[in-house]
């Protein structure tokens, strides 16, 4: 089961698995290609790809404990099985399905990256994070799920992407106060780091300040601070 401690030679055959996949998805062998993630998932984990799939990402992320912390590299094995799902599901033209997947994918995988530990041995998957948040930006996603990502884009110093996503929240929400608190704060925490860096993730202060002042009097016009 997944209880099962990650070994190297786990993390062999995941590898091994994934190119067979891969291969099958170029050569346009689309049937078989799910047939072999459904196998890594029987032979890695015991099982099916119809589990997996019917798993709430709450279910997912207890599944990929171990002593009851999330194994990055478990976590990162079924994101991208379930990411290889979700491509070859777009390709077929099942578009919610796959968004439904990819959806699964992208939690798990920012469970991952924001809980990485040193001894994480497959961390040459989180490039494929940005490449999710492409595909499932054009759906509505839940604060969860948006929060995650703004999470993510902080932690790799993408600040302007960070904001790109506070602001479709605030316009979601119809600038709420429990948005707007939530969006003030985003920015003070920025407010917390170099200005170096800062500019360097393409959020200059004075933008960030700028941003601050407009929204806290947004707040306190709405009475409600």
């Amino acid at each position: 089961m997944l209880k099962r401690t990650i070994t190297a030679e786990l993390i062999k055959k995941f590898n091994e698995l994934l190119i067979k996949i891969l291969e099958y998805k170029k050569n346009k062998n689309y049937d078989e290609a799910l047939d072999s993630i459904d196998t890594a998932f029987k032979d890695m984990f015991r099982l099916s790809l119809k589990f997996f799939n019917s798993f709430s990402v709450e279910n997912l992320m207890e599944m990929v404990k171990i002593n009851g912390t999330v194994n990055t590299d478990k976590c990162i094995i079924v994101a991208k099985l379930l990411e290889e799902e979700g491509n070859i599901l777009e390709t077929q033209n099942k578009l919610d399905y796959s968004f439904y997947i990819h959806q699964k994918s992208l939690h798990l995988f920012l469970n991952a990256y924001l809980g990485k530990t040193d001894d994480c041995k497959l961390e040459i998957y989180f490039s494929d994070i940005d490449s999710i948040i492409n595909k499932i930006s054009q759906y509505k996603l839940t604060h969860e799920l948006q929060n995650q990502i703004i999470n993510y884009y902080t932690s790799c110093h993408k600040y302007d992407k960070a904001e790109d996503m506070v602001y479709e929240i605030l316009q979601e929400n119809n600038y709420s106060t429990e948005f707007l608190k939530y969006s003030i704060e985003f920015y003070k925490n920025l407010l917390l780091k170099d200005d170096s860096e800062l500019s360097a993730g393409n959020l200059p202060r004075q933008e960030i300040l700028d941003s601050l002042s407009s929204l806290t009097s947004r707040l306190q016009s709405s009475g409600n601070i």
